[in-house]
């Protein structure tokens, strides 16, 4: 069983235009720090909540996919889908808390990058 929340937006934007929107500070949070590539690091700070994970894939500009927790809580997978229609953008915004696999989290990455939550989860 997953919980899960689904959103879409149609943004008067290029897909290139969305994508450094909801790549940078601003959107996510007020603060977006990402290393775009498997296993990056991944943090976000706003005044109320600093959250970090790590990005579990990136495709520019159609797919982000991340992992992020906030303290001592369960992570949650973010999937953002960005999909051009006609001279404007469908973002598609999936948060899901896969309960299957949260035993996994806080298994270190290994090397430099990202948080301490990794690329286990994909390798499994």
């Amino acid at each position: 069983m997953n919980d899960r929340i689904e959103r879409e937006l149609l943004i008067d934007a290029a897909p290139e235009q969305v994508w450094e929107a909801v790549t940078g500070d601003g959107w996510l949070a007020d603060e977006v720090d990402l290393e775009l590539l498997p296993g990056g690091a991944a943090s976000f700070r706003s005044e109320d909540d600093d959250k970090h994970g790590w990005v579990e894939e990136a495709h520019a500009p159609q797919r982000l996919t991340f992992w992020w927790a906030s303290g001592g809580e369960p992570a949650t997978r973010v999937e953002l889908i960005l999909s051009p229609e006609q001279h404007r953008t469908r973002l598609r915004v999936v948060e899901t808390r896969p309960l299957d696999v949260l035993d996994l989290v806080g298994i270190p990455l290994p090397g430099g990058g990202g948080a301490s939550y990794g690329p286990a989860l994909v390798a499994a």
